[in-house]
C-alpha cells in the first residue's frame, strides 16, 4: 500500500505535479522574490481513497505544520493561533 501525493502547491498559488517541479518553482520564486508566500501545501491521496493534506510554511524564525492528519493541528486551529 502506498499513498500518493496528487498535487503541491507553491507559494499560495502554482500547481505542480512532482516534487522535483515543485523545488525548482519554489526556487524561482525565492530567487526572484516572487514567492508570495513561503509555503508548500501537499494533496495526499491514502490507500483508502481518503484525501489528506499538509501545509508547511515558514513564519517568522520557525517553520509550521497543520494538515488533516491525526497529530497535526488543522488550519482552524493553526489560524487561531496566529
Amino acid at each position: 500500500m502506498i499513498a500518493k501525493v496528487i498535487e503541491i502547491q507553491v507559494g499560495g498559488g502554482t500547481i505542480c505535479h512532482s516534487l522535483e517541479k515543485a523545488c525548482i518553482t519554489f526556487k524561482g520564486m525565492v530567487d526572484t522574490h516572487e514567492v508570495p508566500r513561503t509555503k508548500m501545501h501537499f494533496t495526499i491521496q491514502l490507500p483508502s481513497g481518503e484525501i489528506r493534506g499538509i501545509t508547511i510554511r515558514d513564519e517568522d524564525e520557525r517553520t509550521v505544520a497543520y494538515g488533516n492528519f491525526e497529530g497535526l493541528p488543522n488550519f482552524l486551529d493553526y489560524a487561531k493561533e496566529v
